[in-house]
Formats: C-alpha cells, structure tokens, sequence
C-alpha cells in the first residue's frame, strides 16, 4: 500500500500538534506501507527532502492568507502522487479545494482536526466547499467522540467518521534528570503550576494570567507566540510575578513537566480540538486543570480521574480547581498516575497509527 498524508506544514521544521501527529503517523505506518507527505514550503521554491526518515514533497506558496497557503502549483504535485490512500489532514482549505480540483487517484481519508472558528465569516464560501470534499470521503477520522457531537460539519457526514484519538510517544516523557528538575523548582521557588505551548488567541492565557495572583504557587507560562507579549504586559499590569521562560527544548520540556505539581490547559474556542500537551503532562503523571470545551479536551482530561475540567473564561474557577489539586498530594499522585496509565495504552502514537492503518485498509 503507498500512502500519502497531506497537510500544510511537517515537523519539523514546524512545530505544532497537526504537524507532529503527521510525522509520526508517516513514521509508524513506514512499518507496514510506502509512505510520503505533501505539504507547503513557507517559500517560493518547492523541494523534495527527507524528515524523520519520511519522503516530503514541499510545494513553493506564495504565502499565507488566513493560515492556509497560497499555492497554485499545490493541484499539480497532488495529482501527480502515487497513492492507494490520500490522507488529507483538516481544516487545510489549499488541500481540500487541490482534491476537489484534480481528483487524485487513491481512496480519500479525511483526519479532522477541528472546526474552522476564527475564519467563521470565511464559512459561507468555502463550508459549503469543505462539506462537498467530506462527502467524498471514504473515512472520515475525527479525534473524539464529543467533537462528533457537537460539530455541525461533522453531524452531516457522521455515517462515515471513525473516532480515533492523537497519540505520543510516552517513552519520551518518561524520565527527567532529577538535578535538573530540582534547579528548575529552585529556580521558580518551590512549587509551580505549568502551561506549555504555543501562545495563540485560543489558548486563553490571559485569564491564567488572571487567575495568577489567587493560584497558591508560582505560575509559569512556557513557549512562545502572538499572544506573549500581551500576557506578560497583563502580568505586569496585575502586579503578579508570571514566569515566561520562552521556547523549551524537548529535554527542558520534560523536565518542566516533571518538576511540576499541576499542568495547567486554559484554553477558550472550538479551535482547541483535543490538547496534546494534556498528554505529554499526563505522560509524566501529572493531573491537569483544564476547560470544558465540547470538545476532545474533556476526552484527554477526564474529569475527576485524570483531573478537573472548569468553565472557559474564569479565572476564579481555574485557580480554584488549581488550588484543590495543590492542596492534595494524595489526590495529585492518583490522578496523575491513572493518567500515565492511560496514555500508555489509549494514546500511544504506535497503537493510533495501527488503528488509522488497519482503518485505511477496509475503508
């Protein structure tokens, strides 16, 4: 079987949930297929190179409007792909509008991310686009089961979506050097709460901002992003001390994470489809707080066993929730070891890119 994952971006070199879920899906089903990745440049040239062991194929653009390249020659490289299977990773409106342009050869599986929320006024032109292209699907792989529910686009083509879930790769979170992860609770005076990501509007980092001055212990806000600027300008504002360490590397990501008490999710739009990070905290056995969504984020935290879920936009039921997790070390170790237990088996990005395969076969 030849099988070709399309999206913009791969990781590297562009780090993201969606980017990195390709990867891996490209490099575990490598085991049981030929496989390859069409994406996008970030540049005019179009080349072909080797990522993590995976063939892509990344198609010049001429930039981005509104998140999604502008590629003209992206129609011509899809068509010309050889595949038995044409994996179309969304939202990704250049791909989707290439597929319904050209046709290429191969059944289409569409792995559906999210909704589009920030270009809501975009959906009057291209929703009905987007829902034509799903209807030409062979399978549809959404990452939860409440994002079926609760996503208009997904309800009218439910009869073709199989639920499969993102995974990691939990052995990576594993262990962390212990000096390390003392000098990182020495440097941030003690106990800290974490976040780690990108720093997008969605991620709703400033009411964690807000939630800083009530939460019983350091707050830390790692990664980089649009919105980090203006969180550390509140943080200011507020008179609380937030920590803003930047970019991590993965060794200072795990170590981050190890030294933790509670990971913090503070997220506020649909655009949030499943949370990732949730994973990798869960990966080292730490509880998280997180925010009701109607979307895969209560799936990745359950609530009461892998941790709370609170309402989006408050500050006060955020640091709440945070402060009845540090208050509780015996309730911390329990959630949080279910939680690494339960990433071993139902995230493990082995096990999911055996079930989008074997899914891919009887499609």
């Amino acid at each position: 079987m030849r099988i070709l994952h399309v999206y913009k971006d791969f990781d590297p070199p562009i780090h993201g949930g969606v980017e990195r879920h390709v990867a891996l899906m490209c490099r575990y089903q490598r085991e049981w297929a030929e496989v390859e990745a069409l994406v996008c440049s970030r540049s005019f040239c179009t080349r072909t190179v080797e990522r993590d062991g995976t063939r892509v194929t990344e198609v010049g653009e001429w930039g981005r409007f509104q998140n999604a390249p502008v590629s003209p020659l992206f129609p011509f490289y899809l068509r010309r792909m050889e595949a038995d299977v044409v994996v179309v990773h969304v939202p990704n409106p250049t791909a989707e509008l290439s597929w319904l342009m050209v046709r290429p050869r191969g059944k289409l599986v569409v792995r559906y991310h999210s909704d589009v929320v920030r270009q809501a006024s975009a959906m009057r032109f291209y929703g009905p686009l987007q829902l034509r292209f799903l209807r030409n699907a062979a399978l549809i792989l959404p990452t939860s089961e409440p994002y079926v529910e609760t996503s208009p686009m997904l309800r009218a083509v439910r009869d073709r979506c199989r639920v499969v879930p993102l995974g990691i790769v939990p052995e990576t979170f594993q262990r962390a050097d212990p000096q390390r992860v003392q000098a990182l609770r020495a440097r941030y005076g003690g106990n800290y709460v974490l976040f780690t990501g990108r720093h997008r509007y969605y991620k709703g980092l400033g009411y964690l901002v807000k939630a800083a001055p009530h939460i019983k212990a350091r707050v830390v806000i790692a990664g980089d992003g649009p919105e980090r600027a203006r969180c550390e300008a509140l943080a200011q504002d507020l008179g609380v001390h937030v920590e803003f360490p930047g970019s991590l590397t993965n060794e200072e990501l795990v170590e981050h994470l190890h030294g933790c008490e509670v990971f913090v999710f503070s997220s506020v739009e649909r655009s949030e489809a499943f949370g990732i990070s949730l994973l990798e905290a869960h990966a080292c056995g730490k509880p998280a707080v997180a925010t009701r969504l109607g979307t895969g984020v209560e799936f990745a935290n359950l609530h009461n066993q892998t941790g709370l879920n609170v309402p989006p936009r408050d500050p006060n039921a955020l640091a709440e929730a945070v402060n009845t997790l540090l208050a509780d070390p015996a309730l911390r170790a329990r959630m949080g070891d279910f939680a690494r237990r339960r990433v071993l088996t139902e995230f493990n990005a082995t096990n999911v890119a055996r079930r989008e395969f074997d899914l891919y076969l009887h499609a």
